[in-house]
């Protein structure tokens, strides 16, 4: 198999354009055939010492490598170059013969099945050059390339570049457009041993008008640069790009009832070799949307299910879904390709504790939990002076012993389609301490306390309200305030019993309760 590297070395013996260059200087170049670049054509060009080709007549500040130059420039390096007494410039050009049918045999062997025949070749070589005063060596060479089907190619090859505090550049840029494209390097050295064609140190670029197009609908942020990786152009991470958790791509999640989201980053996944555009859910209909330089991940319960499995344990109810990738979608028993598979999920606890303080007036207690990668929801428990359940009281309430009251306990922040709330057990204590041994029972097992025949379990396990009513009292000899206290759970509605029945005698019937008893809270409402 032949390559581009060994004949081009022998080319050198026959070239024409062997170039003496001032510091910042360039040359004025005619092409023999013109050369389209992203929907241009150009009948010549300006070969610059500093390591570019521009189809524009380059000025003093175009010496200095500028990632937002807006320009019709191919840069194989853009740095300060020196040539000291050893270094070469010489270029050429070619219609027909040896050059050609390498190039030819070149592209056809790295894009199998676009036939594609040369017809026209410019050739510029860098040799023995220095990056400024004191760095060693450096060999490279740009080619351009075009058929008579109006395809145009650009290979940069470098045989070896030094390290260097220089600033510097290597890809290329169109006008009218910000975004310079880069190889996609971080360290100069790295252009010698990496490639996007899989042989080192080469790189090959179609530069028709629609990897530049694409570059335009990335809108890549001042973190990312646009490069093209395999034949797919994507915002790839600038040298200033932070990566504070890279190894999950600085994933961040976020969870609300039953809708969760995933945030990645964009340029990280498209350095390692997955476009966001290719990537999707459990759904593969469900792709990430951008925002800034994040991809970003979503389902919801309602229009955006994007394929979410609902699970649960002994502990925790689980929304959990994933961000896959597939590679060319192999289906046979073995594949070559790369795959990816993140899985995020959103838990929620099934039980919960509250405390609610309410001496003498009707105050409402809400506590929140914040959890680090589950959702967070709130309890509720409020009085009411009837079964309406319509208005709470407020203010400041007096109740007559024997008086009967309605008790709701709600939960907001879940999703009431799939949730109910289930009252474990309720009591009262004469102080705010729910772990007082000095109490009353009103609820028992999720059924009302055989001490107590005043109470009635009006709604339990159904939805994500439960309440209950009970009479008046106080304790004996003690503060004629009270204070509540239940212990309540969460619980599925799809495939759990949550809504336990009582007998006459308040007992609950046995039923196998299902794996959805977890974590408690307790609210505590006074009297």
């Amino acid at each position: 198999m032949a390559y581009l590297l060994p004949l081009c070395l022998t080319v050198l013996l026959c070239m024409t354009g062997q170039l003496t260059l001032n510091n910042e200087d360039s040359v004025e170049v005619q092409l023999d055939r013109p050369f389209l670049y992203f929907g241009t054509w150009h009948t010549k060009l300006y070969l610059a010492r500093n390591g570019f080709l521009a189809f524009f007549q380059p000025l003093l500040p175009d010496a200095n490598p500028d990632p937002h130059i807006a320009k019709d420039i191919i840069a194989p390096l853009w740095t300060d170059i020196e040539t000291n007494n050893t270094g070469i410039i010489s270029y050429e050009q070619a219609t027909s013969g040896n050059l050609i049918e390498a190039v030819t045999n070149d592209i056809n062997m790295l894009f199998p099945g676009v036939n594609f025949s040369a017809s026209w070749v410019f050739l510029c070589m860098w040799r023995r050059v220095h990056l400024g005063h004191d760095a060693g060596e450096a060999n490279f060479r740009v080619l351009l390339i075009s058929n008579d089907d109006d395809e145009s190619y650009i290979f940069m090859i470098y045989d070896g570049i030094p390290p260097t505090d220089q600033v510097w550049l290597a890809g290329y840029s169109a006008k009218n457009n910000i975004n310079f494209v880069n190889i996609p390097v971080h360290n100069i050295t790295d252009l010698s041993s990496g490639t996007n064609v899989e042989i080192e140190g080469r790189w090959v670029f179609k530069v028709q008008r629609r990897g530049y197009d694409d570059c335009e609908k990335l809108h890549c942020t001042k973190n990312e640069v646009c490069v093209e990786r395999s034949e797919f152009y994507g915002c790839d991470c600038s040298t200033n790009h932070t990566r504070p958790r890279a190894e999950t791509f600085d994933a961040s999640e976020t969870c609300e009832s039953s809708s969760g989201s995933l945030y990645l980053s964009r340029c990280q996944l498209f350095e390692a070799g997955y476009p966001a555009e290719l990537l999707h859910l459990n759904d593969f209909k469900c792709k990430g949307k951008i925002e800034d330089d994040q991809v970003v991940f979503s389902f919801d319960n309602d229009d955006n299910i994007c394929g979410t499995i609902l699970k649960r344990n002994e502990t925790h109810i689980i929304y959990e879904n994933s961000v896959q990738f597939f590679g060319n979608g192999d289906t046979g028993l073995i594949s070559r390709e790369k795959w990816l598979n993140i899985t995020f999920s959103c838990v929620y606890p099934l039980i919960q504790s509250i405390s609610m303080p309410m001496v003498i007036e009707a105050k409402n207690g809400v506590v929140s939990k914040e959890l680090s990668t589950e959702g967070s929801y709130e309890i509720r428990m409020l009085p009411f002076p009837n079964a309406s359940f319509i208005e709470p009281y407020s203010g400041n309430v007096t109740l007559d012993v024997n008086q009967e009251i309605f008790v709701a306990v709600a939960v907001d922040g879940v999703d009431k389609r799939q949730i109910a709330i289930v009252l474990d057990s309720c009591w009262a204590t004469p102080d705010n301490d729910m772990n007082n041994t000095h109490r009353w029972p009103l609820i028992v097992h999720e059924c009302p306390s055989a001490k107590d025949s005043t109470v009635k379990v009006l709604q339990n396990g159904i939805s994500t309200v439960s309440s209950f009513s009970f009479k008046m009292f106080t304790f004996t000899g003690q503060s004629e305030s009270i204070y509540l206290h239940c212990k309540v759970h969460l619980c599925l509605l799809v495939g759990g019993d949550c809504a336990q029945h009582c007998d006459n005698e308040g007992q609950r019937r046995t039923t196998k309760r299902p794996l959805d008893f977890h974590d408690t809270t307790a609210i505590t409402m006074g009297l």
